[in-house]
């Protein structure tokens, strides 16, 4: 099962192992992560790559990193009293499209990382705050529990907000598979398959 992975391409040496055990991790649950620039590489505009990869993705997870700090400056007009961590432009970009589709998603951000989807209440998902520089981050009960979860929502389609995906009315879907996240239509069979039905789920075999 393919899952997308948004996470910058470049990570602060003191988070590399942990990052390399969650991977680890994911694909020892049979997970295959793909992120743009680490397991699939552009030969078109970067957001249309995204969009495309995503499609063949069956969940998400945000991994938001530090990649800018500012200490001094101003938000919202007020000066910034403590160090402000932002992780990169495309967690927000990348989390957006997996909502619109309606595909499961779970985020992590390392502490103190904020805004976007990074803040409480902006999105129906689970948000963890966990210390990436820990190696075993990902081993936490708790965590395990989450991502557990998280996982069984991707193997049903069933999303973990209220998402409802748009259907095509021409086109007939397949009643085992098709869930209110992600219709599966079925594809039409040769004429000479006649006998036993017009289509087929790729998927599970359903012939209607």
């Amino acid at each position: 099962m393919h899952i997308f992975v948004s996470r910058p391409t470049w990570v602060s040496p003191e988070f590399d192992a942990g990052l390399e055990v969650f991977l680890t991790s994911l694909s020892n649950m049979g997970l295959t992560p793909r992120t743009l620039g680490s397991s699939d590489y552009p030969s078109k505009a970067p957001l249309d790559e995204v969009i495309e990869i995503m499609d063949e993705c069956e969940g998400a997870i945000v991994l938001g990193y530090p990649q800018v700090s500012i200490s001094e400056g101003k938000v919202k007009g007020s000066e910034i009293e403590t160090v402000l961590l932002l992780p990169t432009e495309w967690n927000h970009i990348e989390a957006a499209l997996a909502y619109s589709k309606g595909i499961p998603i779970i985020i992590f951000h390392h502490k103190g990382v904020s805004r976007g989807v990074f803040d409480r209440g902006v999105m129906n998902a689970f948000v963890h705050e966990v210390d990436f520089s820990s190696a075993t981050w990902s081993m936490d009960l708790a965590l395990n529990g989450a991502i557990q979860k998280w996982k069984s929502n991707c193997e049903s389609g069933n999303s973990n907000f209220g998402v409802t995906a748009k259907v095509d009315p021409d086109k007939p879907t397949c009643p085992n598979c098709t869930t209110k996240a992600k219709p599966i239509y079925l594809s039409a069979l040769p004429q000479s398959f006649c006998e036993f039905g017009e289509w087929k789920c790729s998927l599970c075999n359903y012939m209607a």
